[in-house]
């Protein structure tokens, strides 16, 4: 195992451990809060990328577009968390939804990874030996590439493992 391996399991380990900490209610909100924010990025990307002016290349300019989008409906999902928890914290955290919140921890670590070997994809990273030599990087690699299809073209085109 690489460092890449480490640092892949370290994220999915933290996020198990939040969501074992937050239960299920907070997770499924966490969740849909991620879902939903690819979504409106991928929506509302490209219109709020048409605002960074100051920033030439195109595909920088759309990558902080989805950024800007994303970052906006996890802010506001997050308040949602906040105000739903607060009305369910009376009802006590059970064994089950700490349970429950262990799964939905274990799903947004791993998107948190791919999403993070997707920007790596970008990069010459994959040809460094501690990423080629990695347990994990073949199948989170083989994860990215089926993803492309929900991905803008502009982006599809730089990640690149070979």
């Amino acid at each position: 195992m690489t460092v890449f391996d480490y640092v892949a399991l370290l994220i999915v380990a933290v996020s198990l451990l939040l969501g074992m900490w937050r239960g299920v209610v907070g997770e499924i909100i966490a969740l849909v809060a991620w879902v939903l924010a690819f979504f409106a990025a991928r929506w509302w990307g490209a219109l709020v990328a048409q605002g960074f002016t100051s920033i030439a290349d195109p595909v920088l300019r759309i990558v902080a577009g989805w950024v800007a989008v994303f970052v906006a409906v996890l802010v506001v999902m997050a308040l949602l968390r906040l105000a739903v928890r607060g009305l369910l914290k009376a009802l006590g955290m059970t064994l089950t939804d700490r349970l429950l919140g262990i799964i939905f921890g274990v799903a947004r670590g791993l998107v948190i990874v791919l999403v993070l070997v997707a920007v790596g994809g970008m990069t010459s990273l994959p040809r460094e030996k501690w990423w080629s030599e990695a347990y994990f990087s073949a199948p989170l690699e083989t994860a990215v590439l089926a993803s492309r299809p929900w991905l803008p073209p502009e982006v599809t085109k730089r990640i690149s493992f070979g």
